[in-house]
């Protein structure tokens, strides 16, 4: 047995109490709860097993799953608290405390000496834990989610994240998030009025109806709704109108009611397709939604502060993507960065694909789980000023996303990360220029901002299926995988907040340079190619005279006027020009736009579905070049695959260099770059051509595919 340098005695003491955890958990439970401060009051362990069965994974060894749920007690009084809508108004136990309850996960090495001492703490995503599938190419999926299985290898992917050393936490903080196996939720109280009667207020859902519907549910994904306190109330208000910005019309009341458990809405004939149907309705009993940010901070201040924590932490770096990244951008707007104590609860702070927006995170009778595509949930909160970290000027306004964050202390070191759709998609623009869009705004000294170019908010797999080419030569669904350029910003992150090792400079696109465009600007060299009308339009909102206290008062609120909105430049073959560029762009076999449209479906075919990106492959050959397609083709890039094998090898050399990739990943890109090669050539064409019928497009012959050879320096 090797030996290890003699623990001290706080370690010893936590590796003592973690054997006594992973023996008799529910003991763990009751001591805690009875010697515990008052931001978590009891750890409740419901399993804890080693990860495939101990396996090693490198000179980390082997790690565990722990599971189970976190009760907290949070001081209404604290100044660190008063951020939260309505916790003057919560129920108050006898302990004088606002109580919730959130699950957590963890995974953590079984040898504490083995640890890295870092934590990265994923943000729950709609009750989904993202990290695994993101960044260690773990087999699992969003659509169907489940619980995370010990002994099932396709949970674990390729072992990056434990081979880090990384202590991996998740704690719900999200009360309507969906009720599935495995959700990662918070269950807060309810605010009353001081008399206990209950509290009511105006709420609001909207549906895009592309198809016949008999019954339209509140909350939309399976999330949890807000009621409506009198169904039959003629104040509520059903209107529907033919796109975003266009006129509303009342539908009568007796065309349409509440279902039997006010949940959803009922019509007899049904809900026509082609129309936004918007419901305006009084509910009661709004949860305390604002607490999810409480929970977050003090989960990870008791790992990293309490001696009696079966998970001890040294740092923390929060992690989270679209809905979860918007969530960090509200939680560090709200200033929740620090605890009750006034302690920094975490170093970094990485936020992808959040674009420029916030949301429903901390008002009455909010939904945290609506999401502003581009044609989907409308004018709800969430594109609010201020948009940028240092402080800029809107109106008679000028404010910053930090403001109250850095009047509290130390920042932590921040990362923004966005993709082409969050710019056409999510306003990400306005994370570093000024309203008005005339000028470009730098990054605090804390903060790094990076473009990835080209990129979906979400890609799908390689190659795409025949079912998603919408025309001949056009697949709805881009196939950019971000992963690995995600992974290297991850090991930039843990480096900077480990070891002072500072990332490289923010790469966004800017007005200064010409790389941030107005996309009406934009010219595509594809003549047929139909672009969407416009990018995802923000606007500025009045929701009423108590929005600054968290309360929505004039639902649907006032459009005001809209905010400028800026584009990346595209290349000549109509890719991004500036940004981290992947792979798939630096060595192209097609156009990746980061954007799709709404073809097929019953109205506004012009505008963005939302998520989705393109796939444009090239021509094989000059000769199969449609009219209009200025691209060049891919025998006039690459004469031959060993001169396109030399070129990705190239690139990967080079991305490794600059920062965007890891060593450990070159062969896993050089093979990817191989199959897309195989495929465009064995497809023979790539035209984006509606009216090409596809019995004209030439059929090829291919010879069975060569064996990928991996260059000797990739090994």
């Amino acid at each position: 047995m090797c030996c290890h340098p003699p623990l001290g005695p706080v370690a010893s003491a936590r590796l003592v109490l973690a054997i006594a955890v992973f023996l008799l958990p529910e003991l763990f439970a009751l001591s805690l709860a009875a010697s515990a401060g008052a931001k978590v009051l009891s750890i409740e362990i419901d399993r804890r097993e080693p990860i495939l069965e101990g396996r090693p994974f490198a000179d980390r060894g082997g790690y565990e799953l722990i599971e189970g749920r976190v009760r907290f007690g949070f001081d209404p009084d604290s100044a660190a608290n008063a951020r939260v809508t309505d916790i003057d108004l919560a129920p108050i136990g006898p302990n004088g405390l606002v109580e919730a309850t959130s699950d957590f996960v963890v995974l953590q090495a079984m040898d504490p000496a083995k640890r890295s001492g870092t934590a990265l703490v994923g943000v729950p995503n709609r009750g989904r834990r993202l990290e695994l599938m993101m960044l260690d190419r773990a087999a699992l999926s969003f659509t169907v989610p489940a619980p995370l299985d010990p002994r099932a290898e396709a949970d674990w992917g390729d072992g990056f994240l434990m081979e880090s050393g990384l202590t991996v936490m998740w704690v719900g903080w999200q009360a309507d998030a969906p009720d599935f196996a495995g959700s990662m939720r918070i269950r807060v109280p309810h605010a009353r009025h001081r008399d206990e009667s209950p509290i009511r207020g105006l709420a609001r859902s909207d549906w895009v109806v592309d198809e016949r519907s008999e019954r339209l549910e509140l909350p939309t994904r399976g999330h949890a709704a807000h009621l409506a306190a009198d169904p039959a109330s003629k104040q509520n208000l059903l209107t529907r109108r033919r796109g975003r910005e266009a006129t509303q019309e009342a539908l009568p009341r007796s065309s349409w009611s509440f279902a039997e458990d006010r949940s959803a809405i009922v019509a007899a004939g049904g809900f026509d397709p082609g129309w936004i149907y918007e419901l305006v309705y009084t509910a009661e009993n709004p949860p305390l939604v604002g607490l999810g940010f409480a929970a977050f901070r003090d989960f990870v201040a008791y790992a990293r502060n309490d001696t009696s924590s079966p998970f001890p932490i040294e740092r923390a770096i929060a992690d989270g993507s679209s809905q979860s990244g918007r969530f960090l951008r509200h939680f560090l707007y709200e200033g929740f960065h620090r605890d009750e104590t006034d302690r920094a609860v975490f170093d970094g702070v990485i936020i992808r694909i959040a674009g420029g927006g916030r949301g429903g995170f901390n008002h009455r009778f909010s939904h945290p789980g609506r999401v502003g595509n581009p044609y989907e949930n409308f004018f709800y909160p969430g594109d609010d000023f201020p948009f940028t970290s240092r402080p800029t000027r809107d109106g008679n306004e000028r404010r910053g996303l930090l403001d109250r964050a850095r009047g509290t202390g130390e920042l932590p070191r921040l990362f923004q990360i966005n993709t082409g759709y969050e710019y056409w998609g999510r306003a990400a623009s306005l994370v570093h220029m000024t309203t008005d869009g005339r000028e470009d705004v730098e990054p605090l000294p804390n903060e790094r901002l990076y473009h990835i170019a080209s990129a979906p908010h979400g890609s799908v797999p390689f190659p795409p299926s025949p079912e998603s080419e919408v025309a001949p030569g056009l697949f709805r669904g881009s196939t950019v995988d971000t992963s690995d350029i995600n992974r290297a910003l991850l090991r930039h992150m843990q480096l900077w907040v480990e070891e002072e090792i500072a990332p490289p400079p923010s790469v966004v696109p800017a007005i200064a340079d010409g790389t941030l465009v107005e996309a009406a600007s934009l010219r595509y060299p594809l003549a047929s190619l139909a672009t969407p009308r416009s990018p995802h339009v923000a606007y500025r909102m009045n929701f009423g005279s108590h929005w600054s206290d968290g309360i929505i008062d004039q639902q649907p609120p006032k459009r005001g006027a809209a905010l400028a909105i800026r584009v990346p430049a595209v290349d000549a073959l109509g890719n991004e020009a500036t940004g981290i560029r992947p792979l798939e762009v630096r060595v192209p076999v097609g156009s990746y736009v980061p954007w799709a449209l709404r073809t097929g479906f019953s109205t506004a075919s012009d505008e963005m579905v939302g998520y989705l990106g393109s796939f444009i492959p090239l021509a094989r050959a000059d000769e199969l070049r449609h009219t209009g397609d200025a691209r060049p083709s891919l025998e006039s890039l690459y004469p031959t695959r060993d001169a396109y094998e030399t070129k990705v090898a190239f690139e990967i050399d080079t991305m490794v260099e600059n920062g965007w990739l890891l060593r450990r990943d070159r062969v896993h890109a050089f093979r990817a770059a191989i199959e897309r090669w195989e495929w465009v050539n064995q497809r023979g064409y790539a035209s984006a051509s509606p009216a090409r019928p596809a019995s004209s497009i030439p059929a090829t012959t291919s010879e069975a595919a060569p064996v990928v050879t991996v260059p000797d320096s990739f090994k």
